[in-house]
């Protein structure tokens, strides 16, 4: 039972991402390793997490255009529902097929007359989703993206093959057989053939998942052999722990890392709140499908922040944090351009009347 949990923890820690999510993780891990350096050039503690608030700051920045385009379509449909409902009304009681099909089109037709595009709320949603895969991997194996957690993880790494063979074979033995499962093979023997060092990844894998008392043990194991690795470990530390919560590691359910669910749940649950405003009031309480749409959205608001509470539970805290901070800074957004746009289209309507 051990070994299967270490080489889970393990092959998640070296599995290599695909030929989509790869150039875009390749990208982001540029701009997040310029981030955690200038940050790191003026505080060492804490450095991980507030580059992860900073990089959100800028992806979100990157995104909003899309916000923008996003809300427009939806104060602009909430002002044509007027003139949607009487398309509607044509067809209130021709429930054949073909009706149906007419009233679909002519409210394509309107729509697109009116420049409403259906994807446009849909669209910042799915941009962010390769976004968060590759997330995960750059989170995940954060010694493969930010230079100054690969030069921490290299001197650890020399420190313990600097300890006698034969007293260093005693203490990793253990753990060093779970590489020669076939799965964990094979995901080394992908990382060679893009150009990576396999026993660099095996030995930071294996640091990776390291937990405090399993350093405790190779401390008290290796002793003396080993002096420099207390200051290293500090220094591991420093780096990877904000605000109390080691965010390269899974937060689980205990408090502080309990939080990071929490703090997710809560804020998927306001972005959602203000989203299925705007939803509801842009659909025709009349309409069976309308109802039906609205009652998706209610049942919706509850099982996101659901299902996002459960999966930052089993993921890096990294990974939380960056969601949280998106949907705080997507609140904001959506905030103020919901003021923004009624004042406008409210001014339009007048001018219009």
């Amino acid at each position: 039972m051990f070994h299967s949990f270490m080489e889970a923890g393990i092959l998640l820690a070296i599995r290599k991402p695909n030929f989509i999510i790869g150039p875009i993780a390749n990208i982001l891990g540029i701009i997040y390793n310029a981030l955690f350096q200038f940050i790191y050039g003026i505080s060492t503690n804490g450095s991980l997490g507030i580059a992860i608030i900073l990089f959100t700051i800028i992806v979100k920045f990157i995104l909003f255009p899309l916000m923008i385009r996003q809300q427009r379509s939806s104060f602009k449909l909430q002002q044509l529902q007027p003139e949607m409902n009487k398309i509607r009304a044509k067809y209130k009681d021709k429930k054949d097929q073909l009706s149906q099909q007419k009233m679909a089109l002519e409210l394509q037709e309107f729509q697109k007359k009116n420049g409403i595009s259906m994807l446009s709320g849909c669209l910042p949603l799915l941009i962010q989703l390769p976004i968060l895969y590759a997330l995960f991997y750059i989170f995940q194996q954060a010694y493969l993206y930010v230079d100054v957690i690969a030069q921490n993880y290299t001197e650890i790494t020399n420190v313990l093959t600097s300890a006698p063979e034969t007293v260093r074979s005693a203490v990793f033995q253990p753990y060093l057989e779970f590489w020669q499962s076939d799965i964990l093979a094979k995901e080394l023997e992908g990382f060679a053939k893009a150009g990576y060092d396999a026993n660099m990844i095996q030995n930071f894998a294996l640091i990776d998942s390291f937990k405090a008392a399993d350093w405790t043990y190779v401390m008290d194991t290796l002793g003396e052999h080993i002096k420099n690795l207390p200051t290293l470990l500090q220094q591991k530390n420093d780096i990877e722990m904000f605000l109390g919560i080691s965010l390269i590691s899974n937060p689980g359910l205990t408090f502080p890392g309990i939080i990071i669910p929490i703090l997710a749940a809560a804020t998927t649950w306001g972005q959602s709140k203000i989203m299925q405003q705007l939803t509801n009031n842009t659909t025709d309480p009349n309409d069976p499908a309308a109802a039906m749409t609205n009652s998706m959205t209610n049942t919706m608001l509850y099982v996101m922040p659901i299902m996002m509470g459960v999966m930052t539970i089993s993921v890096p805290a990294a990974l939380g944090l960056y969601w949280i901070v998106s949907n705080f800074i997507s609140i904001i957004q959506q905030l103020l351009l919901k003021k923004y746009f009624r004042k406008k289209f409210e001014g339009e309507a007048q001018q219009n009347g």
